[in-house]
């Protein structure tokens, strides 16, 4: 098994690095989180930029972080790069009561 790394020291992450659990999120101190997922091959996709269901895992990604760091969705945008699309999720680690 390979070593986790620190979760940081920035405030975004790849979902893949997190979903994997090669990013050591016990270790991320910061309120607010940016994860993003892109498509590795660089093909277009036509009208409907998920192919790769990269909407899916950014989800997925975001559902475990709620469950087990207590971080909730702010905003999911995307940025489109020539024929490749990059999806971020913007999160913000909910207040203790």
């Amino acid at each position: 098994m390979q070593p986790l790394h620190p979760a940081g020291p920035g405030q975004v992450l790849d979902v893949r690095g997190v979903l994997s659990g090669a990013v050591d999120m016990r270790t991320y101190q910061h309120k607010h989180l940016v994860v993003f997922v892109h498509n590795n091959d660089r093909q277009g996709w036509g009208t409907f930029p998920d192919m790769g269901g990269l909407l899916a895992t950014l989800t997925t990604c975001v559902e475990w972080l709620d469950e087990h760091f207590g971080f909730e969705l702010v905003n999911v945008f995307a940025n489109p790069l020539e024929r490749q699309y990059i999806y971020y999720a913007m999160l913000r680690r909910r207040r203790e009561i």
